[in-house]
This record gives C-alpha cells, structure tokens and sequence, in this order.
C-alpha cells in the first residue's frame, strides 16, 4: 500500500522533482513527513551543509531544495558549475568521482524505531546500503562523535510550550534506536563510478596470469547527481517500515489522529 501510494505521488514529475516526490508522498498521504537530499559533497567540492541544530532554519533549507525544478540538488547553486566542470575534466581523463549525499527527514514522530536489530539507524542503512555505490554512512555529528567529550556530544532535551526538543541534534533525532522527535540528518558516502575508461589491472582466471581491464561502452563519470535522488526514496521506504511498526496502518489510514490514539 506505502510503495503504491509514494509511487503514485512521484508519478509524472520532472526529474528536478523526483528527489523529493516519494519524501513529498509521505507528506501527502497526511503524516506530515518530509524527506529531501542534497549533494553535500562532489569531485571535493562542498555546499552548504544541512542546519543540524537549527530545526526552523532546516526546514527552510528543505523547501528550498524541494522548490529546485532542475539541476543538481544544492542549497548553494554557486558550486554546480565547479562540481560539473571537476566531473567533466574526470570524464576526459577516462576517470570518474565520487562524494558525499546529505539527507534530511521532518515530521517524524518521537517513539519511531526499536532499540536493536530494528532501530531507526539500522533501518535506514540497511536501505542506504543497497544502493551499490554507497561505501559509508553517518547521523547526525557521526564521526565527529570521535572527538567530542560525553557532555559535548550529549544533547540537552528542553521544553518549548508543550513540545519537548533538544538544544543540539548532534545525535540526529535518535536516542537508543528511537526516534526523539527531532529532525532525523545522515550523510553517505558515494564511490566513484568503478566502471571508467582508464586501462585497469586485472586477472585471466583461466589463464591464471594478471591481464589488463578496458571497459567499453556508456559510463557515467559521477553518479552523486542521480544518486541523490534514489537515497530520497530509499529512506522514504526505510520511513514507511518504521512507521508501520509502530503504528500499523493506522499513520496512512488515519493521517491526522493517529498520533492521538495512543498506538
């Protein structure tokens, strides 16, 4: 039912909006959740990271994305030209790039997830892992974790009129597996294209000697630009799982009261 809908809501859209049509679908069927990505990093060239610990100033960068209608998917559209040009002298090289994707959910709701084998990270990796390119992945402050004290990487939960929130969202919306309410951010790593024009080396298995590698054929020399769109739509899935977890169908059949209900 999820997959028919979201697919339902990406159909007919440009490929400028289908980055955010299964996040959007989300969205539409009622839940209010958002899903949108961004390159954040290409052939070594940065955009504007994500808003981490500024819920309001996310959101904005996310409708700013989602009001993008072609192009690569960037908060900052100064960099797509020197991303395209880094990938194009790749591409005449024989050779390929790779990079970093930034992906952001809004809306989910506190209590989403399980603390082991299902938790929220669990899920969403194991989604983001099957798209063949991507070689690592992180929430929130990830590896910056590694240089932080307890105190600095811990994040203050606060009351704000009735909504409980967090000061910081180092740990991107996840305490123990579950989802805190806060914005839910990862990051992914991309690898280059391996299938490039540049003789490789390789082995003859039958003839049990090394040998050279020459690929032929149509290659594209970055995959970053189009594989934001799929990291969308693989954490929109991920989102569904987890929803229907902890609700059942009733986030889809009963959009604006589930949450009420006490599921």
């Amino acid at each position: 039912m999820l997959l028919s809908i979201l697919l339902q809501a990406a159909a007919g859209l440009s490929i400028g909006k289908l980055g955010a049509a299964l996040g959007a679908g989300l969205a539409a069927i009622g839940a209010g959740i958002d899903i949108t990505t961004h390159i954040a990093r290409c052939a070594g060239i940065s955009d504007t990271p994500f808003a981490l610990d500024d819920a309001a100033a996310l959101a904005a960068q996310v409708s700013v994305l989602e009001s993008r209608d072609e192009g690569f998917a960037l908060l900052d559209a100064s960099v797509e030209e020197p991303m395209k040009t880094a990938i194009r002298a790749a591409g005449s090289e024989g050779d390929s790039v790779g990079g970093i994707l930034e992906t952001a959910i809004l809306g989910l709701p506190a209590g989403v997830g399980e603390p082991y084998f299902d938790s929220v990270e669990s899920l969403i990796s194991h989604m983001a892992f099957s798209v063949p390119a991507v070689k690592g992945i992180e929430f929130g402050t990830g590896f910056g974790f590694a240089d932080l004290k307890g105190s600095e990487a811990n994040d203050a939960f606060r009351m704000k009129g009735d909504s409980v929130v967090t000061a910081t969202n180092h740990n991107a919306g996840i305490n123990g597996g579950i989802t805190n309410g806060m914005p839910v951010v990862f990051r992914t790593a991309v690898k280059p294209t391996p299938s490039i024009y540049k003789e490789q080396e390789t082995v003859d298995y039958i003839a049990k000697q090394d040998a050279p590698l020459s690929i032929q054929g149509r290659h594209d020399p970055c995959i970053v630009p189009r594989a934001a769109i799929v990291q969308t739509c693989a954490a929109a899935l991920a989102v569904g799982d987890l929803m229907t977890a902890r609700y059942g169908t009733a986030w889809m059949e009963r959009p604006t009261s589930y949450r009420r209900e006490g599921l």
